[in-house]
């Protein structure tokens, strides 16, 4: 069983060690042939480094490295070396803010390396004297630029700082066109997290082809479902042994929690660094989520009345791929990009494409449902995972008032922090009770949503529109919810739209529980649970 190369970005490393390694280079071999200046978008964790180091290697003509895959094995590649330029935008350290300092001694030092004289000016001037220089003395030059964005990135809540970042990155990427036309640059290879700067920062350079939805580049980082049982088969029986269950069922599990990434909506993908530890571990837990929680993402979801419901299927059309800005910043478009909502159906049409997003899978939706919900509690992560885990054993059990018990201290001590969002036409009294009432079915469906059970809100039946359905192994609870109402009510209106004669037929027990809250005490006010008697 070959060694996992976890943490490994190092592409000769990862060869030389003999580590497991999914080989990508048919695809790289394309790109290739088919072009030689690319930008390519992709979340992170998802081998864009490991990408980069490869063409790196590729360009330097080490062809001992590519013996056993298919570039060696298949194609008649020449393996040519050229002079390679690589810029590691990651490796600069958490939150530059001294960037084009930081670039400018990087470019000096690619200077001496290559022995090329600059005397020193502009960042901009600099950059096309060292790749002017190079060219001049040989081949022309491959510019590998890793993670771009992240200057930008690391200072997504303090705008001020990320257009100064903007600025410096627009004055290195400037010459590029020039470069490119006067023939020093042979192939340029661009990759980030996000476009949302795109525009502004390579506008010079239109024939940079963008990869991010491209069918050529739809699988080039990631791992395929076939990839995976062709590449892991001996971690993949480990883990039915480790497990002992069924083939078919391990393999399910697996892509319930990891897979789910898509470009184009047909593709699936799994996260290269939790598909990685999962068979480290060999523990369904969240790895990816846990390596940058989206504090700034989640809090903005809050701050803006996003409703969390919605993030569970959004429709959009083509124009939103390219149109993100600093200074415009949407938090969908963020979340896309950055991975914690994928692609999951294109419908085309002749006059209009359709795209749908929502949760890539279980292990980004259950993480994210958990933060939200501290997000939205304004408690913290301690509290809130120990009120969930006795809810869902509640609920689990047959025992409707742990939940509720547990559901009253995530709600408690919470009114100071909210205000009414009021529109012209309502009084504050309307615009008070519409917010309370929002904000417990918020709470309430993403404390459900989290727990491992079925979940459905806010569904509509032929007689009205229940407020909840949730189902675990043998229990259904249907949930009506009022506010400074009475539970009784609630009870009584499910009974009296005959919501359950939907359940007729099934084997598991049915609640009917019906919760009162209070917009004075800002909590549960009184609940009723009752069996269906079929």
């Amino acid at each position: 069983m070959k060694k996992l190369p976890l943490g490994r970005q190092d592409f000769s490393e990862i060869i030389n060690e003999d580590l497991l390694y999914v080989d990508k280079t048919d695809r790289v071999y394309n790109l290739i042939e088919q072009g030689k200046l690319y930008f390519l978008s992709r979340p992170r964790r998802f081998g864009k480094s490991l990408l980069i180091s490869t063409f790196r290697h590729l360009f330097e003509g080490k062809k001992e490295l590519f013996k056993d895959l298919y570039l060696g094995k298949s194609t008649d590649y020449k393996f040519e070396k050229y002079p390679v330029l690589q810029f590691n935008f990651a490796k600069l350290g958490h939150k530059v803010e001294d960037l084009e300092e930081k670039l400018n001694r990087l470019v000096l030092e690619y200077a001496v390396d290559f022995d090329i004289p600059i005397t020193p000016t502009s960042l901009s001037e600099n950059f096309t004297t060292l790749v002017e220089g190079i060219s001049e003395k040989g081949k022309p030059v491959v510019l590998l630029i890793d993670e771009y964005d992240k200057p930008i990135i690391d200072f997504i809540v303090e705008i001020d700082k990320a257009k100064i970042n903007r600025n410096v990155l627009r004055d290195f990427f400037s010459p590029l066109k020039d470069l490119d036309s006067q023939g020093h640059l042979h192939f340029l290879f661009i990759t980030g997290v996000s476009k949302f700067s795109r525009v502004s920062l390579f506008s010079d350079l239109n024939n940079l082809f963008d990869l991010s939805k491209a069918p050529l580049a739809n699988d080039l980082l990631g791992i395929t479902q076939d990839e995976l049982e062709d590449n892991f088969k001996e971690h993949i029986d480990f883990g039915i042994e480790h497990f002992k269950i069924s083939k078919d069922d391990f393999l399910q599990a697996v892509k319930d929690w990891y897979n789910g990434y898509s470009t184009d909506g047909k593709v699936t993908l799994y996260n290269p660094h939790s598909l990685l530890l999962f068979f480290t571990n060999y523990e369904f837990d969240n790895y990816w989520f846990a390596t940058g929680t989206p504090t700034f993402l989640v809090e903005t979801i809050r701050k803006q009345y996003v409703n969390p419901k919605e993030l569970e299927e959004i429709e959009v059309d083509n124009y939103f791929f390219d149109s993100f800005s600093l200074e415009h910043l949407d938090v969908v478009g963020l979340l896309y990009q950055t991975g914690y909502l994928t692609l999951k159906k294109v419908i085309r049409g002749i006059y209009r494409t359709r795209y749908f997003l929502g949760y890539p899978n279980l292990e980004v939706r259950h993480s994210m449902m958990h933060n939200l919900v501290q997000a939205f509690s304004y408690k913290t992560k301690s509290v809130v995972s120990s009120a969930m885990v006795r809810m869902q054993r509640g609920m689990e059990e047959g025992n409707i008032e742990i939940f509720i018990q547990q559901l009253k201290v995530i709600l408690s001590d919470i009114s100071y922090h909210l205000h009414p969002k009021k529109s012209k036409k309502e009084t504050e009294a309307e615009a008070l009770f519409k917010m309370w009432e929002g904000y417990f079915q918020t709470i309430i469906y993403l404390v459900t949503s989290y727990m491992d059970m079925t979940v459905q809100s806010e569904v509509t039946k032929h007689k009205g529109r229940l407020d909840l359905i949730a189902q675990t192994e043998d229990f259904i609870y249907l949930m009506e919810f009022k506010l400074d109402g009475t539970s009784a009510d609630a009870i009584e209106q499910i009974k009296n739209r005959e919501y359950a004669a939907a359940y007729e037929n099934s084997t598991k027990k049915v609640f009917l529980v019906g919760v009162n809250f209070s917009k004075e005490e800002r909590n549960v006010e009184s609940w009723e649970c009752e069996v269906w008697e079929r």
